[in-house]
């Protein structure tokens, strides 16, 4: 019987564990909102000294890219970072202001002054760090352009003669977040990847590239016409909205002349 009810009352502490999203919401959500906005509109607000948005704090989202980009080996495996990134937060919750190395950048430190210590327990800021490790990559996946998988990209591209588009990335790559955060977001990217792309995500230190084509460095962009067969060109690089676009459209006049 009393291994019965250990085993019960392990199971209720499982069941009713506070979940990072849960942590967040008490302890952060209060400042912290709204969780995701446009980076370009944070860009503009953080010039206009915050008088745009009005905000409060730092964006969940932002917290989520940059705790994966400053703290901890962004090269080692996920959990390793996030170990990192529980070890961080611990310091600095406790300890706000005493934090010499910010993961803010400088156009938005000047907006927010020190935050209050936030008292949190050790499952508390486990749950915390995972879940803001997590976050950044799920907006962009909510807010950007669905991607496929190869074999799922090449039969839609046949059947509604699109372009297939393969973003090269490795996951620690600086390039490849931020053109997912400031251009794969954008309403005109992805109204025109919509009309005549089909987009694949491919991490390029595990997968491999179809058609033999050579991988080049992260980011990079590589364009079938769609038969599924024609290389239309393989570019690599980091460029601002108005750039991209225009490189799209040029993947489409290409892409005619077949």
């Amino acid at each position: 019987m009393k291994k019965i009810a250990g085993l019960m009352l392990l199971a209720s502490a499982v069941l009713f564990a506070m979940s990072g999203e849960e942590v967040f919401k008490t302890k952060c959500a209060s400042c912290h909102t709204p969780y995701y906005i446009p980076q370009s509109k944070l860009n503009v607000n953080y010039q206009h000294n915050n008088k745009d948005l009005n905000l409060s704090a730092p964006t969940l989202t932002e917290l989520s890219f940059r705790l994966k980009d400053q703290v901890g080996d962004r090269t080692t495996d996920a959990e390793g970072q996030k170990f990192e990134i529980e070890e961080w937060l611990t310091a600095f919750l406790k300890e706000p202001s005493s934090n010499k190395k910010s993961i803010l950048k400088k156009e938005t430190r000047k907006v927010f002054g020190d935050m209050p210590p936030v008292e949190v327990s050790e499952d508390e800021v486990e749950a915390l760090a995972d879940f803001m490790y997590d976050y950044a990559e799920k907006m962009m996946v909510k807010y950007g352009v669905k991607r496929y998988s190869y074999d799922e990209a090449l039969k839609k591209a046949k059947a509604e003669g699109k372009i297939i588009l393969i973003e090269g990335y490795i996951p620690f790559c600086r390039g490849c977040i931020w053109m997912d955060r400031n251009v794969m977001v954008e309403q005109e990217v992805k109204a025109a990847l919509n009309k005549d792309f089909v987009l694949v995500k491919m991490n390029l230190l595990v997968e491999k590239l179809p058609l033999g084509m050579k991988r080049l460095g992260t980011p990079s962009f590589y364009f079938i016409d769609s038969d599924g067969t024609t290389i239309i060109d393989m570019l690599e690089g980091t460029g601002t909205k108005e750039e991209f676009m225009e490189m799209l459209h040029s993947m489409v006049e290409r892409s005619k002349q077949h």
